[in-house]
């Protein structure tokens, strides 16, 4: 396949009734509303995704030889379907603790944008998500996880132990940010309404 097929995220709505839904119960819904995206993630790419498993840490193995990745809020679910690694997040807007901030980054990744705010708090914090998920590592590896240069207000470039990433952003209304990799690959979102 070529790097330049395009990628196919996949973000929608939870209905009213998963959302009101408790703990166990809740988590199943929100689970095989993601999987439902991933599935049209798939059929967008002409993808044929076999069983959908995961490693011991959670991390997800490619399904006929396809990569993929699931994310989901209260509101939303989002997934992404691509014949490379991809780490796909999103997040509700809210607001955040410093001390979970300076985790998330250090002054040197701080330093690179003018004026940080709660946006760029959550454009790092879906980036780097995504990029652990996209190398399997989850939230053990965000201090090896840096932020590199904001190109622009929807990119990000990151790396991970030395590796680069390129992560593009996209906006549900003013409160909900999705991240998706996007290394050397065309994007159409998909939002489902």
């Amino acid at each position: 396949m070529s790097l330049s097929q395009t990628i196919h995220p996949v973000i929608g709505p939870v209905p009213l009734a998963e959302q009101q839904l408790k703990m166990r119960a809740k988590v199943e819904a929100l689970r095989r509303l993601a999987r439902l995206a991933l599935q049209r993630s798939a059929q967008f790419s002409g993808f044929q995704m076999g069983v959908l498993k995961q490693a011991e840490n959670g991390a997800p193995l490619p399904s006929n030889g396809i990569h993929w990745s699931l994310s989901h809020k209260n509101i939303y679910v989002a997934a992404v379907a691509s014949w490379t690694p991809v780490g796909i997040d999103i997040e509700q807007i809210a607001p955040y603790s410093e001390g979970v901030a300076r985790r998330l980054a250090g002054p040197s990744e701080w330093a690179l944008a003018p004026e940080p705010d709660i946006k760029l708090f959550y454009r790092y914090w879906t980036a780097k998500e995504a990029v652990l998920k996209a190398v399997g590592a989850g939230l053990a590896g965000l201090g090896r996880c840096r932020v590199e240069a904001i190109p622009d207000d929807f990119h990000l470039r990151l790396s991970f132990e030395g590796r680069p990433w390129t992560v593009t952003h996209h906006w549900i209304g003013s409160d909900h940010l999705v991240a998706v990799t996007s290394d050397a690959v065309a994007i159409e979102w998909h939002v489902i309404r």
